[in-house]
């Protein structure tokens, strides 16, 4: 296992410390190793102090990790309803189209029929004018032929012996024309 440069660099001077000290060396050489010893104490402790802060950010980007994947799963629940909404809505719009088809198809069969209607009734109307004019033309007959008997009435009340018995009554013209 590899050990971090860090604790490699303080194994290497306390053991550097350690030898010099068993050396028993000159005092300049003890001193200069006791401030070197200092020094790798200093280091030391500046160390174990980014060791710490390391830790902390550590710590923290677990914190915001576990944050992190908290959202994410939030929004794929999101997403995962959004998606079985879709479906629902897709759906409806199907439907909505169905219905769309069977209105069109019921609105042509009424536009047919309606069609239909009005040319029935544009044959209605023309048989019914056919059938005025032919009423029309038929008063006009009874008409002329009321005039011709009122005429001929006339004359026949004129004419000098007539036979009395023998005179038929005339009948109404109206009244013979509106049997059918």
């Amino acid at each position: 296992m590899k050990m971090p440069r860090a604790q490699q660099t303080i194994g290497f001077l306390w053991m550097l410390v350690s030898v010099l000290i068993i050396v028993g060396c000159k005092n300049e050489e003890k001193e200069q190793a006791l401030a070197e010893a200092e020094q790798a104490r200093t280091e030391l402790v500046k160390v174990k102090v980014a060791l710490a802060r390391t830790s902390r950010e550590l710590t923290d980007l677990k914190e915001e990790l576990a944050a992190v994947k908290e959202t994410r799963n939030e929004l794929q629940a999101q997403v995962d309803q959004i998606l079985k909404e879709h479906g629902k809505v897709a759906a409806q719009a199907g439907n909505a189209q169905e219905k769309i088809r069977q209105l069109t198809a019921q609105s042509n069969d009424q536009a047919q029929n309606v069609s239909e209607l009005k040319s029935e009734n544009a044959e209605l109307k023309a048989l019914l004018i056919t059938q005025q004019t032919t009423i029309d033309e038929q008063k006009a007959t009874i008409e002329e032929l009321q005039k011709t008997i009122e005429q001929l009435q006339g004359t026949v009340g004129e004419q000098p012996g007539a036979i009395e018995g023998s005179e038929e009554p005339i009948p109404e013209p109206s009244a013979a024309l509106q049997k059918p």
